[in-house]
């Protein structure tokens, strides 16, 4: 775990070792002799052409003007308000940022990247001849400061390359000028001035055999400018003495809380631990600017594809479920405070207004920028019906709790936030012969035949009504509230999913009427099962709704991934393993593999090679240095699935080994965290189970289940050792660790 290795040539950003604290971000890379770091801000936006839902724009309308057979009845409703958008300009973005090209002399060669995950330091090794030489490179964790050491003077030239040289044409027809350079001795860099927002300067100065580099946000290219000299002036050796204490005492504490895991996979325990790396440099609440599509890093050769935004119906919600098994829910923290603002409340409250008349709801756009506008695309369905993208967000707050006992904060941020999404939801549904039924709504991204992009009862928006019902009622109880009865409603009278087929091959509608008759990127109608998980254990024990849910995913896997991008394989990982087909998820994360991660172990958005996914097939076409997308969703749904396969709960059961294939025999891992909050330990000997340990912080029941085990030897300090059968229910007083040791049954 301590350390990982890249050989070089690194050719592109996307193939870069990543460094970064949440807001400031590097990607290093480089080939022969040259090594190049392409940086970035979390926070630099050019905010003009956000987009808001326009007055007028009523969801009683949107009913009203619902024809399956006429999709087209239904653009006229949907009219987006543009804030600020300049001609010339199509959407609020993220800006590139620009490059630095560290040039040594010819004889010196790249070697290799090793990177020291406890240190939080990358060491780049070349060759001088036969001799070997390194540089080392340390990101602060709290300061807006990489600094690259170069104790042999290996580095001869420095030279700035702002974004503005590849995207100059679209930058000017947005109203930009040209940046200011800076070339000097001892100093190189840009300011780059922006039409309306902060301007961004970028600064690498030497001093002594330490190059240090800032990126800064500046009211105008001189104040951002003086800003990044700032943080750069006067280093001193014994500045870098503390800069890499301050990197190892952050890192070190980072890994200690973590889960430490071991694959039989030489490459699924690296990527493990390199993705919980990345998403550490992508979140850190030191940085305090939560994670959109890309993180930190945005390539300087190309403008930031979908704008580089928080995409909300699937792609920021699976960056940050990872925190929970990880057992860092505090990076949580900054992707809150976001939604708390109030550039986001008065969004969403605008919306909800707009939308379902009142006053004490919240709604959302699926994607935004940092202030909460749309980032383009306010025109239809799909951006404005998605309520479940907002449901979801809230159900990382029910999860937050979940996974740390937070009392104080669910009573102080996870309940207002949650009654305020599901107050849009009870202002949306209406009865229907005694049922509840929701008239209009989307399953992510689906488009019928016909052109239809939503219809009436979504299984995907009847899931996420559910999940934040039950989430409410149990808050509730909790916080000692009373419960609104909307919520015991819509329990009661809502459908948990929408149906389809015959008598004997029933199974889970996208909506009423509409079949899963396309391959579907989202797998939204099958929501219940993840992300939302809302059908609870007494419904998993009726034959009926397995048959159901068997019959769904059948017809699910006959559909195919022929449209799938790179954060879908996982998803559908996470669907196998919940249903306990344990040889099913790591085959499709090994397809996943093949196609969507790069020589960096980075995951990008399209495939690498035609045959499985025709996503954007023109696109796949292009050359690897147009095409590629490093995107965040991919690597952390990954991660994320991989814990999934060890340990996760599920309709208020936990599994352990549930996803671990038979060919994995030995797996183990320790201290993964799990709704309780619980931290749970297993190993896995000779394709068995032999010990699992729980860990209450704060005491608790738990019903447990282990594959391939029905009777398991049970024992704690001050209990006797008994037998039990599996799946048990175990209570736990405070700080209480019990075992289940492989001894009894098989």
């Amino acid at each position: 775990m301590k350390k990982t290795e890249w050989k070089f040539p690194l050719p592109r950003p996307h193939c870069g070792v990543a460094m970064g604290n949440g807001c400031f971000g590097a990607l290093v890379w480089g080939a022969g002799s040259r090594l190049s770091l392409t940086v970035n801000r979390a926070d630099c936006w050019d905010r003009r052409g956000g987009e808001l839902i326009a007055e007028g724009v009523a969801y009683g309308k949107m009913c009203a003007a619902y024809d399956p057979d006429h999709p087209e009845k239904l653009a006229p409703v949907f009219r987006p308000q543009a804030v600020d958008r300049p001609a010339g300009w199509f959407r609020s973005t993220r800006l590139p940022g620009g490059r630095f090209e560290l040039d040594f002399a010819p004889e010196v060669v790249l070697d290799k990247a090793s990177l020291d995950y406890l240190q939080g330091e990358l060491t780049v090794e070349c060759r001088v001849g036969r001799r070997a030489a390194r540089l080392r490179l340390v990101m602060s964790p709290g300061r807006d400061l990489l600094a690259v050491d170069d104790p042999e003077q290996l580095i001869k030239t420095v030279r700035a390359r702002p974004g503005w040289e590849w995207v100059a044409a679209e930058l000017q027809a947005g109203g930009y000028a040209a940046p200011q350079l800076l070339d000097a001795a001892d100093e190189c860099g840009w300011a780059q001035p922006c039409p309306a927002d902060p301007a961004l300067a970028a600064l690498m100065r030497k001093t002594g055999t330490v190059w240090t580099c800032s990126l800064k946000v500046g009211d105008d290219a001189a104040a951002a400018l003086s800003a990044a000299r700032a943080v750069c002036a006067n280093f001193t050796s014994q500045s870098l003495v503390e800069l890499r204490r301050e990197a190892r005492e952050w890192w070190r504490h980072y890994w200690r809380t973590a889960p430490r895991v071991r694959l039989p996979s030489g490459f699924y325990n690296t990527f493990l631990n390199y993705a919980l790396y990345k998403f550490a440099c992508a979140t850190s609440p030191a940085g305090g600017v939560p994670a959109g599509l890309q993180g930190p890093w945005i390539e300087e050769y190309q403008t930031a594809r979908w704008g580089g935004d928080y995409h909300f119906n699937v792609n920021i919600q699976q960056i940050y479920t990872v925190a929970f098994p990880a057992n860092h829910p505090e990076h949580l923290l900054p992707r809150f405070d976001m939604l708390e603002s109030a550039p986001f409340q008065k969004v969403m409250r605008r919306h909800a207004r707009i939308l379902v008349g009142i006053d004490d709801g919240l709604a959302l756009t699926h994607t935004t920028n940092d202030r909460g506008a749309a980032v383009g695309g306010v025109g239809g369905p799909g951006c404005v019906l998605d309520h479940a993208a907002l449901g979801w967000l809230a159900q990382l707050y029910w999860l937050y709790y979940l996974y740390t006992g937070d009392a104080e904060f669910l009573r102080a941020r996870a309940w207002p936030f949650l009654r305020g999404v599901m107050r849009t939801y009870e202002a949306m549904l209406t009865e229907k012969d005694g049922r509840l039924h929701l008239p209009l709504g989307i399953s992510a991204e689906y488009r019928n035949h016909k052109g239809h992009t939503c219809g009436p009862n979504p299984s995907y928006q009847l899931a996420c009504a559910h999940m934040l019902a039950q989430a409410l009622l149990a808050a509730a109880d909790v916080l000692g509230e009373p419960p609104a009865p909307a919520w015991r409603a819509i329990e009661q009278k809502l459908p948990p999913y929408t149906l389809i087929g015959d008598l004997n091959e029933r199974r889970i509608a996208v909506w009423e009427g509409q079949d899963l008759d396309i391959c579907h990127r989202h797998h939204s109608h099958l929501a219940c099962i993840y992300p939302f998980d809302s059908l609870g254990a007494a419904a998993w024990d009726d034959p009926a709704v397995r048959a159901v849910v068997d019959n769904s995913l059948d017809h699910w896997i006959l559909k195919g991934m022929g449209q799938w991008s790179e954060w879908c394989m996982p998803w559908a990982a996470i669907i196998q393993a919940r249903l306990e087909l344990n040889e099913a998820p790591l085959a499709m994360l090994e397809t996943w593999r093949r196609l969507f991660v790069n020589e960096g172990l980075a995951t990008v958005y399209l495939p690498k090679f035609r045959g499985i996914s025709a996503h954007r097939r023109a696109d796949i076409l292009q050359p690897r240095e147009q095409n590629e997308i490093m995107q965040l969703d991919g690597t952390m749904a990954a991660a994320t699935a991989l814990y999934e396969f060890m340990a996760h709960t599920h309709a208020g059961l936990t599994r352990i080994f549930a996803g671990v294939p038979a060919e994995w025999r030995h797996v183990s891992f320790k201290n993964i965290r799990l709704p309780g909050p619980l931290l749970v330990s297993a190993v896995r000997k000779d394709g068995a189970a032999t010990q699992v340990k729980i860990f209450a912080p704060q005491g608790g029941a738990i019903r447990v289940a282990v594959a391939g085990r029905t009777r398991m030897q049970l024992a704690g300090r001050g209990r006797p050792a008994a037998a039990g059968n599996l799946p048990g229910r175990i209570h736990l007083s405070p700080r209480e660790s019990v075992w289940l040791r492989g001894r009894w049954g098989g």
